[in-house]
């Protein structure tokens, strides 16, 4: 059964506080499905200059022990807070970025879990 992960948007210069309505419009990155316990999947996302994605852990199929930055972005910034990765879009900056995460737990029926998401951006005016 396919698994999702919800994307909500936040405020680069609100730090990570909780992703509002009004925010929306800074980051659109749509949802990505997981057909197993280990995964390797990419997904796309557009993200303006100066703001950010933090991306939700609804949907993993397992119990979340860790969650890492597997690839840095070259231009803007990544990191995880509460299990939840987030990237940030450096100021001013227009073009493309990537980056990559990795759940780590164990998953619904006791074996390892590993959920790599690689994320490849555009960043917009």
């Amino acid at each position: 059964m396919k698994r999702l992960i919800c994307t909500l948007a936040i405020s680069a210069l609100g730090g990570l506080a909780s992703a509002s309505a009004a925010h929306a419009q800074n980051c659109s990155a749509p949802p990505v499905y997981f057909t197993g316990e280990m995964a390797e999947i990419e997904g796309p996302m557009t993200v303006k200059a100066g703001s950010g994605c933090l991306f939700g852990i609804d949907g993993i199929p397992g119990a979340l022990t860790e969650t890492v930055i597997t690839q840095k972005p070259k231009f803007g910034r990544a990191g995880v807070e509460n299990f939840k990765p987030y990237y940030l879009a450096k100021p001013g900056y227009q073009g493309t970025d990537e980056f990559a995460y990795t759940f780590i737990g164990q998953g619904r029926y006791g074996g390892p879990m590993r959920l790599t998401v690689k994320r490849k951006i555009t960043v917009v005016p």
